[in-house]
């Protein structure tokens, strides 16, 4: 008898297992591992069959307990979801686990044949947090009705995204950027913003850059990977982009000048401030994390092609579900391709993105991930615009200095692989792996940030000296990261601990060259006589020259030592970090971390291989305080780090300073509260924040005689300002993403003493975006979407100072400020989708950011694009 009802106890025991998994993805994937068909939605008869088979055989293994079990009573009732929707799959178990059943898909349950007595119900679903129901049968009441009403888990979340996200909205519950396991971003003591699918696929947003209109305290610094978060610059040597929370070459080295592609991400994420203490040398502004989409249990297809202004052509696929009868092994593949000539003259581009993604469920214990991406791009490399004698507008917002002969190919190609696996239901480890290269075959004339006024016949600032790149280059940046996840309480304390280590390594190929030229030589024949002269690279603003340009006639300049400085790149860094967030009360949590991080490079000097080694320990601390249901209030402190390329600390004479630059240090402090609102589907956050950031390095614009950029480095710069953002939706057909940003910077202790007081380049005081989904419901009018929006951005100084052409000293210009309207229309009918955007409506001639007169990043004028799609 007691082995009978031990058998029984342990098949209930993994049944409930199999049902209520303690993950986060089998809420968007309706997918258990340990069971061979889906929970719920498609493919749910054969899992109620297999259900129906598992109660059967309890009931066969607890004869002589089932007969002891025959009684009058009855529980029944229905499980909804916060909005009313039916959740089927979720099992209800009374608490001595002896009587157990299954919501239907219309969320309806029974518990039959009990005896009279009272009973305490516990609901357990994938993804629902758990409930429970006191309910007493009598002779007087033999049945009772039993609702539940289940909220979303906070607490079955992925450690390691490995499975894909399915809900369809602007809003996106959680985030692991935060605190490296995903934790509800209401509960995270720091600002995150999250720019959905759903999102990305309405503004039909196809690069990075047209993504951070929608996130508050985020602008371009430029048309490159290259944005300002909080004040401060993001971009080149200032910051980098995170993979799925790995460390990418994206906006790092020469890959800076390529946006990358959002055709394969689920979600943009930006963590706000420094994040140095799960993540190293961040930059202080934020960290910008791209979450790539992942495998779905269920069988979905999705394609789209688009056309519109400046010769666009566009085609994406999105291909997901399982592949094979056991549902272990799912998959995804994510395509694009574009072919436009953009709004710039000899500035067409061609790009091509394959992804494919594998998610193996090894056991319920364990899952693997791996992605491909193959990212390729052919077309010329936009310089910016040269502005004309010192007026903005001088010449048209197309002008460019590429040559039809220049070309820029560049190829990105990437392995990301992760790990996870539960030891017990308190202790996991994850590991992941990003290998990360990016290749460019680059031929461009483009500007030596100067003009050429010896002419006193043509206008001043109107001739520009060129100079010649012809550039082979590949890089490659490796990172492994891993941690153990600990969930233990201390008492009345719960503690989850993550400790782990990461290693970052950056080099690039010892093959890279380049051939750089700002002279040519010109010959003539006059009379039978040859003659030859060399004559500067120059371009007239006046008179442009588009032609295929021969390089043969150039002459060359030695390999510069900035160059070889490149290629001798190798540097590589190791982060030891434990963090601990505790649940103080049910209302006090506190966030504790730091990390202790060790960067050193790889370099012959000359004298031997030797290194310049860089550390920092790196403190973070923040709270959060439950106000009321879904209101939390918010502190915290994180510091920042980012170390110096070592040729700067060795030999800070080839970039213009007598002594060597200092690595730089920040700290930001902010504050503010974090709120759910209509039925949890509008997500608001407001926060104030100081960011101080010390030893900024900042690009002169200047070349020094081998062509190195000239640096110089400000003792401290601060950023103080509050952001408002609200994301999700008002009403279920009404979509919502709206920010808007106050920033104050200021530059204290400036090498360049003008600077002092100044506010920091590209850091506009206001910014602001908006955009709004309308879908009708009426009738006569289903299917029909409208959508209005747009941005605007104060003004920015510029990078550089710029010199007036009526003499004095030099000064620092503005970036106008500018406001752009955006609309979209939308049809659904069956599967298929019509969806046609109108950007920059008022055609509102404006600029993105900038460097100074020489670069300037111009915003497209009006365009259209429109795609018709389908989805299964």
């Amino acid at each position: 008898m007691q082995l009978i009802q031990a058998l029984g106890a342990s098949a209930l025991v993994a049944l409930r297992r199999c049902i209520s998994r303690n993950r986060r993805d089998c809420q968007f994937s309706h997918f258990s591992p340990a069971c061979p068909g889906p929970v719920r939605g498609p493919g749910g008869p054969r899992w109620r069959s297999m259900v129906r088979a598992g109660l059967l055989f309890l009931v066969c293994c607890w004869g002589p307990l089932g007969a002891w079990a025959q009684g009058p009573g009855r529980v029944a009732g229905r499980i909804t979801g916060p909005a009313g929707q039916a959740l089927e799959g979720i099992s209800v178990v009374e608490q001595s686990g002896r009587f157990a059943a299954l919501s239907g898909p219309d969320g309806r349950f029974a518990l039959d044949q009990l005896p009279l007595g009272p009973y305490t119900l516990i609901t357990r679903g994938l993804g629902q947090q758990e409930a429970r129901r006191a309910v007493l049968l009598s002779a007087e009441a033999p049945t009772a009705t039993a609702d539940f009403v289940l909220a979303p888990s906070t607490h079955a979340m992925q450690e390691v995204e490995v499975l894909g996200r399915k809900e369809t909205t602007y809003k996106s519950d959680y985030s692991l950027v935060g605190t490296r396991t995903a934790t509800d971003l209401i509960d995270v003591p720091q600002s995150i913003s999250t720019v959905t699918k759903e999102l990305m696929a309405d503004r039909q947003a196809y690069r990075l850059t047209d993504v951070v209109k929608n996130v508050a305290g985020v602008t371009q610094y430029s048309h490159y990977d290259d944005f300002t978060i909080r004040g401060f610059r993001n971009g080149y040597e200032s910051g980098f982009r995170l993979i799925n929370g790995l460390r990418s070459g994206f906006s790092y080295g020469n890959a800076f000048t390529q946006a990358p592609l959002t055709v394969n991400l689920e979600r943009v994420e930006v963590l706000k401030g420094p994040g140095a203490a799960l993540f190293g040398d961040i930059n202080p502004g934020g960290t910008v994390n791209m979450v790539t989409k992942k495998p779905l249990a269920e069988a979905r297809q999705a394609l789209a092609f688009s056309t519109g202004t400046f010769n666009t052509s566009r085609a994406t696929a999105d291909f997901t579900g399982p592949l094979g009868g056991q549902k272990n092994l799912l998959y995804r593949v994510n395509a694009g391709y574009e072919k436009t000539n953009t709004f710039r003259d000899v500035n067409d581009t061609r790009s091509l993105m394959l992804a494919p993604t594998v998610t193996f469920l090894v056991t319920d214990k364990t899952t693997l991930n791996a992605e491909l991406v193959y990212a390729h791009s052919d077309g010329y490399l936009d310089r910016g615009l040269p502005i004309k004698s010192n007026d903005l507008y001088g010449a048209p917002r197309a002008f460019t200095l590429s040559q039809p002969s220049d070309y820029f190919r560049t190829s990105t190609y990437y392995l990301n692989a992760s790990l996870n696996h539960r030891f017990t239901n308190w202790l996991s480890f994850n590991a992941s792996y990003l290998d990360f290269t990016y290749n460019e075959d680059l031929s461009e004339h483009r500007t030596l940030n100067s003009y050429d006024n010896s002419d006193p016949a043509k206008p001043a600032n109107s001739v520009m000296n060129l100079r010649y790149f012809d550039r082979r280059a590949e890089e490659y940046t490796k990172n492994l990261s891993a941690y153990f996840v600990l969930s233990r309480p201390t008492g009345p304390v719960q503690h989850k601990v993550v400790a782990g280590a990461d290693y970052i390594r950056f080099n690039t190929d010892r093959e890279s060259a380049m051939f750089e030229a700002r002279q040519q030589l010109v010959t003539t024949v006059a009379g039978g006589a040859v003659s030859q002269r060399v004559v500067p690279l120059q371009f007239d603003l006046n008179k442009p020259s588009y032609e295929i340009r021969d390089p043969n006639t150039y002459v060359r300049r030695p390999t510069p030592q900035f160059f070889t400085d490149y290629i001798n790149s190798i540097y590589h860094t190791t982060g030891l970090y434990v963090q601990d967030q505790l649940a103080l009360t049910p209302r006090l949590g506190l966030l504790l971390g730091a990390r202790y991080e060790l960067f050193a490079d790889e370099r012959d000097y000359g004298d031997g291989l030797a290194n310049v080694p860089q550390t920092k320990f790196l403190p973070r601390a923040g709270l959060t305080y439950a106000l009321r249901p879904h209101l939390n209030y918010f502190a915290s402190y994180s510091a920042g780090f980012r170390p110096l390329k070592p040729e700067y600390v060795r030999f800070p004479a080839r970039y213009g300073r007598s002594e060597a630059f200092s690595p730089e240090t920040s700290y930001q402090l902010e504050t503010g509260l974090k709120g759910e609102f209509f039925d949890r589907a509008l997500f608001a956050t407001v926060a104030v924040y100081q960011i101080v950031k010390r030893n900024q390095l900042v690009n002169t614009g200047s070349l020094t005689a081998d062509g190195a950029p000239v640096y110089r480095q400000n003792g401290q710069a601060r950023a103080r300002g509050a952001e408002l953002e609200l994301t999700g939706n008002l009403l279920p057909n009404l979509s919502l993403n709206a920010n808007y940003a106050f920033t104050h910077t200021r530059v204290l202790e400036a090498d360049l003493a003008a600077e002092n007081g100044q506010p920091l380049a590209n850091a506009p005081r206001h910014a602001a975006g908006f955009w709004a989904k309308y879908t009708f419901l009426t009738p006569g009018l289903r299917g029909l979407g409208l959508a209005v929006g747009g941005n605007c951005v104060g003004r920015r100084r510029f990078e550089n100072p710029s010199a007036p052409l009526d003499g004095g000293p030099a000064a620092w210009a503005y970036w106008p400020g500018y406001a752009v309207a955006d609309v979209a229309v939308f049809y659904t009918v069956n599967r298929f989708n019509l969806h046609v955007n109108l950007n920059n409506v008022f055609d509102k001639y404006y600029f993105v950011g900038g460097y100074d007169y020489f670069r300037a990043s111009p915003g497209a004028p009006r365009n259209f694009l429109a795609t018709l799609g389908y989805a299964l």
